[in-house]
């Protein structure tokens, strides 16, 4: 398999984000919507989206997110990221480290491609302003 780059992703949350520990200890849920842009060569355009995490004992977070990319030309291309953001390092470090399964659908001729895309995302949060940036990579096969 080798890696193709398709697009960075630029993401911010609107209005904050939302999380409970409902019960004893640190882990608990969250919820929190935002906007931002995708920029890349094949896919680009406005996003929203709406995060459902859930948190674990450890600090980390398990996004779960999903919204629309609107292009340029119109077309609207759904995604899902899910995965693991690590804030903290082994050395305590805040880091806000993202790692990403990303998965796209569209009807849209010009973006049907996407529908069998399997996609690997990495970046970073700032757990202060509570924005992303993240590269996604398109994986493909080694037909070799």
């Amino acid at each position: 398999m080798h890696l193709e780059e398709l697009c960075v992703l630029e993401m911010g949350y609107v209005d904050g984000f939302h999380y409970a520990s409902p019960y004893d200890g640190p882990s608990g849920v969250g919820w929190g919507r935002g906007e931002g842009t995708a920029s890349g060569q094949r896919l680009s355009g406005r996003m929203q989206w709406s995060n459902h995490p859930r948190g674990r004992g450890d600090g980390s977070m398990l996004p779960d997110a999903r919204g629309v990319i609107t292009t340029p030309d119109g077309a609207e291309v759904l995604f899902d990221l899910s995965g693991r953001t690590v804030f903290l390092d082994r050395d305590g470090e805040q880091v806000g480290r993202q790692l990403l399964l990303t998965l796209f659908e569209s009807d849209h001729d010009d973006y049907r491609w996407l529908n069998d895309t399997v996609c690997i995302t990495e970046g970073a949060i700032d757990p202060e302003r509570l924005v992303m940036r993240m590269q996604v990579y398109r994986c493909l096969p080694d037909l070799t």
